[in-house]
């Protein structure tokens, strides 16, 4: 089984709720849980299936939903060794790769650090961008020139035609979606005292981003009054 899960409280829904996965008494069930979400939320669920014989595998993706349609992801796989193995076939129906990366939670660990990539890949894509814009060049020149050059990057190949067009009708993904993600991943390395300072830059924008994004019709920005 395969779950791909909003909020923490959606997984401990899914796991222990009236209907959930406990309730239906499915003992010897694999459930692989594909949603970035903190790691002890999955552990208090991987735990509370275990009870029940059913194991939970933390399994994040990497990749857009652009990328899903195409078969373009990356599964970061974590937990029972034998269980990743026999859901091999499942993830190649989606995913052009998986990674046991041993442990439960290394999977998310994984997926963290990769989202810090994201975050920081997409700003610089956009910023350098539009310095070749200022600089005079035509933005789809700068694009293609850069795109296999030694300063490009994953989200520069992909959000870059985007960026050059203006054209963002078909989102991959949603900016609320990412600020969730970012405070996940910001946690994660303040609970690990580690240094993020481009990270810690790029999220700013994110925070912005949603902040202007359009507001329901007749909704009124500024201060209420108390």
């Amino acid at each position: 089984m395969l779950t791909s899960l909003p909020s923490a409280k959606a997984l401990d829904e899914t796991v222990s709720g009236r209907d959930g996965l406990i309730a239906a008494g499915r003992s010897g069930l694999t459930v692989a849980e594909l949603s970035t979400l903190p790691i002890e939320v999955k552990l208090r669920n991987r735990d509370a299936l275990a009870a029940v014989e059913i194991t939970l595998l933390d399994c994040p993706l990497s990749g857009t939903g652009a990328q899903a349609k195409t078969r373009d992801l990356t599964v970061y796989a974590s937990g029972d060794s034998a269980a990743i193995a026999a859901a091999a076939p499942i993830f190649a129906g989606f995913a052009k790769a998986h990674f046991d990366l041993g442990a439960f939670g290394n999977g998310s660990r994984m997926k963290f650090i990769a989202n810090h990539l994201v975050t920081i890949h997409n700003l610089a894509a956009a910023e350098a961008i539009v310095l070749g814009e200022m600089a005079g060049l035509d933005p789809a020149l700068v694009f293609d020139v850069l795109a296999d050059s030694a300063g490009s990057s994953r989200m520069f190949q992909i959000r870059g035609p985007m960026m050059v067009a203006g054209r963002y009708d078909e989102p991959t993904a949603t900016m609320t979606t990412h600020v969730k993600d970012l405070d996940i991943i910001g946690k994660f390395a303040a609970d690990l005292h580690c240094p993020t300072p481009l990270f810690s830059a790029a999220v700013q924008f994110y925070y912005a981003g949603v902040r202007a994004r359009p507001r329901r019709p007749g909704h009124r920005r500024g201060l209420r009054r108390a």
